[in-house]
């Protein structure tokens, strides 16, 4: 759904870049050239800007800001060393579990993006099952970037709310512009080369066929996205149930106790 969204986003700014008001005299065209920079360097930015999101967010030191605690409690900086190697640990095991269910995860897609693009080979031809591939990949590398700047981000968010909620606000929306810009300027770069490619090297009947190949674009990454959604509802919820029951087995703890993080 967000790569169709960014899609029409694209063919709604190429519109109003083609051609002017008639309130300022007769329409007037831009070149391929004006029209192709208006759509690559919106992108571009994106994927700078959330490069350097990215490193503001690693800039982050997590060490228990010790002169800050010290100065409000003597004792404050042994135990603050002692939060922070728990907090490591912690999200050090947060990062392993994600990773490995994206590869398991991935592993079944890749799966389903070999039979499904069979299947679109004999029903709608070798460009849409190019397109779809495209979108599936694409979608994949975005959910991949989203999970590793999520994991990355969020103890660095617990350990700047230590601090004050301020600075932990920040690192959290530096943190999402990673996720949310390099969404969004990947689609759109992928989006870009898959008509240009199809532009150069296939033939079709008029440009109307064309875009219906390049519909498979969007087919692809809502597939994965789906695929992201649903089995990421299922993990989740059966983490949830699984710390759940570990908290009443192991530490005899009610359901919903507060001191129970899941």
């Amino acid at each position: 759904q967000a790569l169709l969204a960014q899609a029409l986003a694209t063919e709604i700014l190429i519109a109003a870049l083609v051609r002017t008001r008639a309130d300022f005299g007769p329409a007037k065209m831009l070149g391929s050239l004006e029209v192709n920079l208006c759509i690559l360097a919106p992108a571009v930015l994106g994927i700078l800007w959330s490069a350097k999101e990215w490193v503001s967010v690693a800039n982050v030191k997590i060490d228990g800001h010790p002169d800050i605690l010290a100065n409000q409690d003597s004792k404050a900086k042994q135990s603050a060393q002692d939060i922070v190697a728990e907090m490591i640990k912690i999200s050090k095991t947060i990062s392993e579990g994600a990773m490995s269910f994206l590869f398991a995860e991935y592993t079944y897609m890749a799966v389903y993006i070999v039979l499904f693009s069979i299947f679109l080979v004999f029903f709608t031809g070798v460009p849409t099952t190019i397109a779809f591939v495209v979108g599936a990949v694409t979608s994949i590398i975005c959910g991949w970037i989203g999970m590793k700047i999520a994991v990355f981000t969020n103890v660095r968010t617990t350990h700047q709310c230590w601090k004050n909620l301020t600075a932990g606000f920040d690192v959290a929306i530096q943190g999402g512009c990673v996720m949310g810009l390099s969404l969004v300027s990947i689609g759109v770069l992928a989006l870009f080369a898959l008509v240009e490619i199809f532009k150069g090297h296939f033939s079709f009947e008029n440009s109307e066929a064309m875009y219906e190949a390049i519909a498979g674009y969007g087919l692809g990454g809502s597939s994965i996205a789906l695929f992201g959604r649903v089995g990421g509802g299922i993990y989740t919820k059966a983490a949830d149930v699984g710390a759940d029951l570990s908290g009443k087995n192991d530490y005899g703890l009610e359901e919903d106790d507060y001191r129970n993080p899941a």
